[in-house]
């Protein structure tokens, strides 16, 4: 591994450690909300439409895996899919929320291993200049086995951005020799036909998300 990669991973894992006691105020997480109401965990859409009035989520899409294969929607027809979208570099709500992801992994893994096979986690980068496939393949290693992480070209990820309504803008820093990523922090549940069930929020914690998931894959 590259001594900067594993300096980076290394001060990654350390903030996966202090971020869970990290309130953090963000406002680019308000942009999001303004376009897009947000499902609660257990509530349900009217008549099953999608829960963003006008707005179509998910579809195809083609990426490559942190293994380096290139995928589609199609790799993961007829599951359910959690997926949440981020990138490495980010210092506290990214590893918080994969945290959130990976404890619900446990909890079904533990409770009810045959609803956690029915479920792919994804974790879709939003800064691919720098999350290339080996990047993407030690950082999800921090959190749990079953996360996937996707990433791809440019192109391919502001694709996928806009299949699914996400934000992300590059911020500069002071130095102009670096910078960060505003971008919206939901966590997706698609159904198992690529239909949008929920979306969490960073206030929903994982034993909401858990209950939730797990009502709607034992759903008949």
């Amino acid at each position: 591994m590259k001594p900067e990669i594993k300096q980076r991973l290394m001060r990654t894992a350390i903030f996966c450690a202090i971020a869970l006691v990290i309130g953090m105020g963000v406002g680019w997480v308000q942009i999001s909300m303004q376009q897009a109401r947000v499902m609660k965990p257990g509530e349900k859409a009217a008549g099953g439409a999608a829960p963003m009035a006008g707005l179509s989520i998910g579809g195809p899409f083609t990426l490559s895996d942190h293994d380096g294969k290139s995928v589609t929607e199609k790799d993961y027809a007829g599951k359910y899919k959690l997926i949440y979208f981020g990138f490495t570099y980010c210092p506290a709500i990214c590893p918080t929320e994969l945290q959130k992801m990976s404890r619900v992994i446990a909890a079904l893994e533990k409770n009810h291993p045959e609803a956690l096979e029915k479920l792919q986690p994804l974790f879709v980068s939003v800064d691919p200049e720098r999350d290339t496939v080996d990047v993407m393949r030690e950082y999800v290693r921090l959190f749990n086995p079953r996360i996937v992480g996707l990433t791809g070209t440019v192109p391919q990820i502001d694709f996928i951005k806009t299949r699914y309504r996400v934000f992300a803008s590059k911020v500069e820093d002071e130095t102009n020799q670096d910078y960060t990523v505003d971008h919206s922090s939901f966590t997706y549940l698609m159904g198992p036909n690529d239909e949008l069930l929920a979306m969490y929020r960073m206030k929903d914690s994982a034993d909401d998300m858990y209950k939730d998931i797990l009502k709607r894959i034992r759903q008949p």
